[in-house]
């Protein structure tokens, strides 16, 4: 379970304070009695993470997964154009090199259009 945003900083607050793990435990504890204070692995991640990227937050989204080039702004105003010359293009005879899915997936998520 990922620690909440408000504890992420309680940890990395009081270590920057103390610059000790086992002071920074026993803080949390009294802090957050519901919760388990957290390993000393997990303490040294976000002081290393907020000293190398500035934030100890989740920096997941947007840099995870691969990137989505087929949906890239060129690709859109392709079909987009194709569209408006003949809105009578098949997904699957489309014409333009891209696939059903990629064709249907611009159509529908970047351009707004349904049949």
């Amino acid at each position: 379970m990922q620690l909440k945003k408000e504890r992420r900083i309680f940890i990395v607050v009081n270590f920057l304070d103390s610059n000790s793990i086992q002071h920074v435990q026993e803080l949390f504890q009294e802090r957050f009695p519901e919760r388990n204070s957290p390993s000393k692995v997990t303490i040294w991640k976000n002081v290393r993470k907020y000293k190398t990227e500035g934030t100890s937050l989740n920096l997941n989204k947007g840099r995870s997964a691969r990137k989505r080039t087929e949906r890239a702004p060129k690709n859109v105003e392709i079909v987009h154009q194709a569209l408006f010359a003949n809105s009578d293009i098949f997904s699957r005879k489309n014409g333009l090199g891209k696939s059903k899915s990629t064709f249907n997936r611009i159509v529908k998520l970047e351009l707004k259009w349904h049949p």
